[in-house]
């Protein structure tokens, strides 16, 4: 009995022992390490969704004038996270970076090895983004579909002073936690002007008349996703109100950039008016 009492006591510390081991193992594994460009690492863009062509390419399928959230994982071969890798980006096509540092407040991979970006699609076709740190590569393909293919009607682009590519130029980084925004020079030129601009309408209440309202550069699918990002949408102020309608609108207003974000927009146009095209 006392012999099975010992051996029971033995076992109890034995597991105990390994336990430790593993979890010490396990924290060495989280524990970060810096970034070295003369490494190869375990280095990946990753995304919500996508697919495999059967070329091996990686493809995100992604509307016209839509964003699209991805992120850097980069890691060690033994799965430790490399911290404060720098990555260089190539994108080639239509379609604009949502650089590092716009969408969070890091330009540089995290202790968990992650970095977010994103990429605001451009026209119909195959762009190719490219991202990589000394001999470390990923890739990924964007198939951008037209509007059209979705029965999605087209705003008249050729009537605007302001285009969605022009406003979608402005850049935001935060900066030592403060967010910096920087607007693009024909963008500037337009402040405190009477400028069209159209976009598809996203009402903020349920009136048919609509006074106070948002336009975006692309059809909205849900209230809390606006498409094209926060330089995709313009807050509009109409006194006389513009009827809610799923087609886009195309309207005449005092433009107004908003430099600090203090709004929760970069974007309003005041005392907007309906232009009908």
């Amino acid at each position: 009995m006392q012999h099975n009492s010992i051996k029971a006591i033995f076992y109890a510390l034995l597991l105990s022992v390994c336990l430790q081991a593993s979890s010490q193992d396990s924290d060495g594994l989280d524990t970060p390490v810096q970034s070295n460009n003369q490494q190869v690492y375990q280095f990946e863009i990753l995304s919500e969704v996508g697919y495999t062509d059967e070329n091996g390419r990686r493809i995100i399928d992604v509307i016209e004038g839509y964003q699209v959230n991805l992120a850097l994982a980069v890691e060690t071969d033994q799965g430790q996270p490399v911290i404060g890798l720098e990555a260089v980006f190539t994108l080639s096509g239509s379609s604009f970076l949502i650089a590092p540092g716009q969408l969070a407040s890091r330009t540089s991979t995290d202790e968990s090895g992650i970095l977010e970006f994103g990429i605001m699609a451009g026209r119909k076709g195959m762009d190719e983004l490219t991202v990589s740190f000394g001999a470390n590569e990923a890739s990924v393909y964007l198939n951008i579909i037209s509007l059209s293919r979705n029965n999605f009607p087209v705003g008249p682009t050729q009537e605007v002073d302001l285009s969605w590519p022009e406003l979608m130029q402005t850049k935001l980084d935060f900066v030592d936690g403060d967010l910096e925004i920087s607007f693009p020079k024909r963008v500037q030129e337009r402040q405190g002007e009477r400028v069209k601009i159209w976009g598809f309408m996203m009402p903020l209440n349920a009136d048919l008349q609509q006074k106070h309202f948002l336009v975006t550069s692309s059809p909205p699918h849900c209230f809390f996703d606006i498409p094209g990002g926060p330089a995709g949408v313009v807050e509009v102020f109409a006194d006389q109100g513009v009827e809610a309608s799923w087609e886009p609108v195309l309207l005449q207003g005092t433009l107004a950039l908003i430099s600090d974000g203090s709004a929760g927009v970069i974007y309003q146009l005041k005392q907007a008016v309906l232009i009908e095209h």
